[in-house]
């Protein structure tokens, strides 16, 4: 290992630098304090940092010229308020550097001295510990004094000269030319869940591959006197225990990047899933049950998947929610439909096929009527299972168009 030296300073071009570094994001924070005349300031701030845990010390680094911090350099408290991803007009405001602009803000007085901004993400409130100049730009260490986060949502980001939001997700969803061929191949199937809605009087969903790790409903109907749940667009996540229906008659890759995806990767738990997978395989069908006792854990996964499919989850709160799904492993518990007994099933779930035999989509059922026989389980499952064989047999005649372009607009999809 060598190290470097240098003989002097270097001209770099400015356009150079700032090219190359906008290649790294950075959050977006709102520094708050107070001028001399305890008048409120704040300036927004790309280069606000951690510096140390012991003390507790953060800095940020405006530049020597900045006239807004000049008017807060004396404040005796600060406040970095970190933006979220919906407060790019707030960030725009800040910004400028005017008189009067906290009149447009909703703010409150924290009790250590400094404006906090309502809405952030969070606050953290500090004092000044030292400023010291480094070329072109101050940097300002501060004592944090608290902080606390308020809002548990992703944070504004600034990219390449832009601003954005997170997303904690592998890969995006779609784009628009993608999910037409997805709602496109969908439609192929509608009449068929039209009809499974109208025969057993429960919701109906298609189901198709929104992206490598996500299904997404892409059509929905309606029987009987359900009431409508789920949107269309709907995302629900390719992890242990979901999506045993369409990832059971999948390559053994899809089928190990599925188990891949399990919270415990504990071989007992991953060989678990993997019967459960030669299971729905052998039926023919995948089933969640929803007992009494379960219903408070049901509620629980129902607000998870919401969550989710909002989208702009945080790590945190992915976690959580991915964890909450992991724990719905007992709902979908390999059962014997046996007569005598009843059952309260959440969904039954069925593949169909395409002309190259994989699972082109799913067709799903669920609020279906709770305390069932044996018997009319097991007529469901025919109704459904029938309707996916009639939409398979149209995916190789009138439909195999639309399923070819559903698989050129998904080349990089590991499910196809």
């Amino acid at each position: 290992m060598t190290e470097a030296t240098t003989t002097g300073p270097r001209l770099l071009d400015p356009a150079l630098y700032r090219e190359v570094m906008g290649h790294y994001p950075t959050g977006v924070t709102v520094v708050t304090g107070t001028s001399p005349e305890g008048e409120p300031v704040g300036m927004v701030v790309g280069t606000f940092t951690a510096v140390s845990l012991d003390p507790p010390l953060v800095a940020f680094m405006p530049t020597t010229t900045s006239g807004t911090y000049g008017l807060m350099r004396d404040s005796a408290a600060y406040c970095i308020n970190v933006l979220a991803h919906d407060q790019l007009d707030l960030c725009r405001l800040m910004a400028v550097p005017r008189p009067g602009k906290f009149d447009d803000v909703e703010w409150t007085r924290s009790p250590h001295g400094a404006p906090a901004l309502h809405d952030a993400v969070a606050h953290i409130h500090c004092r000044p510990h030292d400023v010291i100049t480094a070329g072109d730009h101050y940097i300002v260490l501060c004592e944090v004094e608290a902080m606390e986060v308020n809002r548990p949502v992703t944070p504004l980001l600034f990219f390449q000269g832009g601003y954005g939001g997170f997303s904690s997700r592998g890969m995006s969803a779609k784009g628009d030319a993608e999910l037409i061929e997805s709602v496109r191949l969908a439609e192929v199937a509608r009449p068929a869940a039209e009809r499974v809605a109208r025969d057993l009087g429960c919701e109906a969903a298609v189901l198709v591959a929104a992206n490598d790790h996500e299904l997404t409903a892409a059509a929905t109907a309606y029987g009987g006197n359900v009431e409508p749940l789920e949107p269309l667009g709907v995302r629900v996540p390719l992890m242990p225990p979901l999506g045993e229906a369409y990832v059971a008659w999948a390559d053994e890759s899809v089928v190990e990047a599925w188990l891949g995806r399990a919270s415990s990767q504990e071989p007992g738990i991953v060989d678990k899933y993997r019967r459960r997978l030669d299971a729905v395989r052998s039926r023919g069908f995948a089933v969640s049950r929803q007992r009494e006792e379960d219903r408070p854990r049901y509620t629980d996964l129902k607000d998870a998947m919401r969550e989710y499919a909002a989208g702009a989850l945080t790590p945190a709160r992915e976690r959580a929610v991915k964890s909450v799904i992991a724990a719905s492993s007992p709902f979908f518990e390999t059962i014997d439909i046996e007569d005598g007994e009843t059952y309260d099933l959440g969904a039954i779930v069925v593949p169909v096929l395409g002309p190259d035999d994989r699972v082109a989509l799913c067709l799903r059922a669920s609020q279906l009527p709770s305390g069932a026989s044996a018997a009319t389980v097991r007529g469901w499952v025919s109704t459904l299972r029938t309707a996916a064989d009639e939409v398979s047999a149209q995916l190789r005649s009138s439909g195999r168009d639309d399923y070819s372009a559903y698989l050129r607009s998904m080349p990089g999809d590991f499910m196809m």
